[in-house]
Order: C-alpha cells, then structure tokens, then sequence
C-alpha cells in the first residue's frame, strides 16, 4: 500500500474552505427557491391618490381644459385631499408645495403668495380679484383646489403681473370637473386651539335635475372668531359660499355662483425702534431718520 500525502499551504486551504462554503450555500439557496411558491408570499399593495397627478384637466393656464402634462407653463396644483391631509390652514403654507413660490414680502395677514419674486395675482373662478397685499385672509377652506401658474397670465386673462398668479377653484357638486356627486353630502367641522381659536365650518352639496339637466350644487359657510398672540389682533370673520353647475348640452355648461366674505381684523407690522421707554410705558419714537451725509457735501460721510 502507498500512502500519499499532499500538504496545501494557508493560502490554499484558505481558497479550498471558501469555494466548499460557497458550493453549499448555492445549494441551500436552490433548495429554498424551490421549496417557497407564490403562495406563501404574502403582498400587501397600497394605493392613494392626493388628487394632484398631472393628468388632470388644469383650467387655470389656459382658459380650457388641458392637463399639466400638455401646457408649456410651469404650474402646480394643490387639491383639497392635500390641503386636509398636511393641515393647510392659510396659503402661506402653499409654499411647501409649489416651487418658485414664497411668504408674502409685506406684513399683513395671508392675503396671496410671492411667485417668482414679485406679488401674485388671485384669480376665482379664473375672474380676477382686486389685490390683496395682507388686507384680508383669502378663504383657502372654501377651495376645492388652488392652481398656482407661474408667469404671467394668458391673455385671455387680461393683462397680468410677471411673476404668476393663484386661482382659486370653489368647491363644487362635480367632482374633479366631471361627473356629479352620486348622492348629497355634507360635513360640519369645528377648530380650536391656543390664544382663543375658534373656527367652525359646515358645507353641503348634492346632484339634482332641473328640466331634465344634470344639475349640482354645493354651499359652504365658515364663521371664525379667534385670538391672536397679539394684543389688540382678534380675527373675526364670516364665509358664505354658493357654487351651482348645469349641463346645458354633452359640450356645454354653465357655472355660476358667489362668494360673501366679511372679514374683522388687522394688520400687525410688529415693533421696531424698540426702546426701554416703549417697553415700559408705551412711549413710541417717531422722526425722521438721520442722513448718512453728516457734512452735507453730497455723499456719504
């Protein structure tokens, strides 16, 4: 009998383990694929819609319906869904949603937006309305969604600032600018929170047929009477909103409807030219400012 002996140095024994270790873990491997079937996987798939896909018709831009997808302007739109889901309580927090858009460059309450560096316009129903540097709170609760376009407006608009503009879409009883609701509906709701709020809300809306048209109506209202962490800054403010669609012809309708808004409030610039005096008693500094030419001779001493 002949007894051979080989002798592998580390290097080799080290690639011997690694290669015997990799053929049994591919085995392994074979063996639990064949051994799990589809059946015991279990698939959990979640879907949602926040009502913002570029798909839908955008009537903002144009006049008529066209999608994002198919207009050449930069545009974003904020549905309700997104409004109640990230508790949007006033337009200034738009501005997580739509780029190129900022908080309003003048102190006052949230009456519109900054949209490319400049104040933007607000539109409802496409109608422009009277601008709004902070005089009163523009009613996003009362908006089925809020189209903001950056640029100008088109012109079928009329004439319009540089920067972009928001337009303000009603709720109403057609549901994404088709069908009607199926049924009425209605919701009432009520808000509180620190420094006196108080906000209360109740809207309802239905289909309904006039002369055998498709017919659809939907009536908001909104009373809020708040605090503020100001002295002397109450808010106090009524909303009543009435939005009607009819179907005239397959190609044709009409929407009509009105807004009543009657806002109690004021603005708050906050304080400067703070002194101890005006700390203590309330005692107001006013004047002129210095001139930066001390000597008079023209230019800055």
């Amino acid at each position: 009998m002949i007894n051979t002996t080989f002798k592998l140095n580390p290097l080799a024994r080290a690639l011997t383990v690694g290669l015997a270790l990799s053929a049994s873990s591919l085995a392994v491997a074979q063996e639990t694929e064949e051994t799990v079937s589809d059946a015991d996987i279990e698939k959990i798939e979640v879907k949602g819609s926040l009502g913002s896909l570029p798909g839908q018709d955008v009537e903002s831009v144009f006049g008529f319906g066209k999608s994002i997808l198919e207009t050449p302007r930069s545009a974003s739109t904020i549905s309700q869904e997104q409004m109640e889901r990230f508790n949007v309580a006033d337009i200034d927090e738009l501005v997580a949603f739509a780029p190129g858009t900022f908080t309003q460059s003048f102190f006052g309450v949230a009456g519109s937006l900054d949209v490319r560096g400049t104040p933007g316009e607000v539109y409802f129903r496409g109608v422009r309305r009277l601008d709004n540097p902070g005089n009163y709170p523009t009613p996003i609760g009362a908006s089925s969604s809020v189209d903001i376009v950056r640029g100008p407006a088109s012109p079928i608009y009329g004439p319009a600032k540089i920067g972009g503009y928001l337009n303000f879409n009603p709720k109403s009883a057609k549901v994404g600018r088709g069908q009607y609701l199926d049924e009425p509906t209605g919701a009432m709701s009520y808000t509180t929170g620190s420094w006196d709020k108080n906000v209360v809300t109740a809207e309802v809306g239905g289909p309904g047929k006039v002369s055998g048209k498709d017919f659809g109506y939907y009536i908001y209202a909104e009373i809020e009477n708040s605090d503020s962490y100001y002295r002397n800054s109450e808010t106090d403010q009524t909303v009543v909103q009435a939005a009607f669609d009819m179907d005239l012809t397959d190609k044709l309708s009409i929407e009509f409807g009105g807004m009543y808004h009657k806002y109690d409030g004021n603005q708050n610039a906050g304080w400067n030219r703070v002194t101890q005096d005006l700390i203590d008693n309330g005692t107001y500094i006013t004047g002129d400012a210095q001139p930066l030419d001390t000597d008079g001779d023209g230019s800055i001493s």
